[in-house]
């Protein structure tokens, strides 16, 4: 089961037959990328925007017993609150960012100067993400995903991610094969037994295989 950040459980229990269809998320958030770079030129830190769809927006808000007038507005304490709660991951969340550089996984901070906004119906939260030990993209490039392992969320790139403090640097966006990632998960479904799915709410973590990639290069410096 999914451990999310948001307080609410959105799904409406599926029959068994309905899982037994096509992939599909739940919630719906525009993300976007800043690769950040430090004095030294290595990639230290990752800003993250995330931009909820406008009903899982609504239904956050609401069950945080915010914007109790429904006037689309919320008060500082509000987007206070809004700041903390998104500041303080359950355990086993990750932030569903997902880097590599040479086969490995690349380690994230926590998150980190955390902002909070209730814009035209949309909740819009940034961070940051620190690497705790610097790297050089120049030496490999740098594979980034944003994405859900069991896939309640889709996190959908929003534009090209941004460069900070480099020039030399590039990225390059390849698409998910859709279709490929919806062969395997009817695959690894169809493993599952009813009772793994309807009472133990086990779905097959194929969130990666639906995710676009991002490869981030720099040119090696002289």
């Amino acid at each position: 089961m999914r451990r999310s950040i948001c307080l609410i459980a959105l799904i409406v229990p599926l029959s068994f037959g309905a899982a037994r269809g096509h992939a599909h998320p739940h919630e719906f958030i525009d993300t976007g990328i800043t690769f950040r770079f430090d004095a030294q030129a290595r990639l230290d830190s990752i800003g993250v925007v995330w931009v909820w769809d406008e009903l899982t927006s609504m239904l956050i808000v609401a069950d945080m017993g915010m914007d109790a007038d429904g006037d689309g507005r919320l008060t500082d304490g509000e987007l206070d609150r809004l700041c903390d709660h998104f500041s303080d991951w359950p355990e086993g969340f990750d932030g569903d960012l997902h880097v590599r550089q040479d086969g490995g996984a690349v380690a994230l901070g926590g998150p980190v100067d955390t902002r909070a906004e209730y814009r035209d119906g949309r909740l819009v939260v940034s961070h940051i993400r620190v690497l705790p030990d610097r790297i050089s993209p120049e030496t490999g490039p740098v594979i980034l995903q944003a994405y859900d392992p069991g896939y309640y969320a889709f996190y959908d790139l929003a534009g090209a991610p941004e460069i900070r403090g480099r020039e030399d640097c590039r990225v390059e966006i390849r698409k998910a094969d859709i279709a490929a990632a919806q062969k395997l998960y009817d695959q690894l479904l169809g493993q599952l037994t009813e009772e793994e799915i309807m009472e133990e709410g086990r779905y097959p973590e194929v969130g990666g295989a639906f995710a676009d990639e991002v490869r981030l290069e720099c040119d090696r410096r002289r």
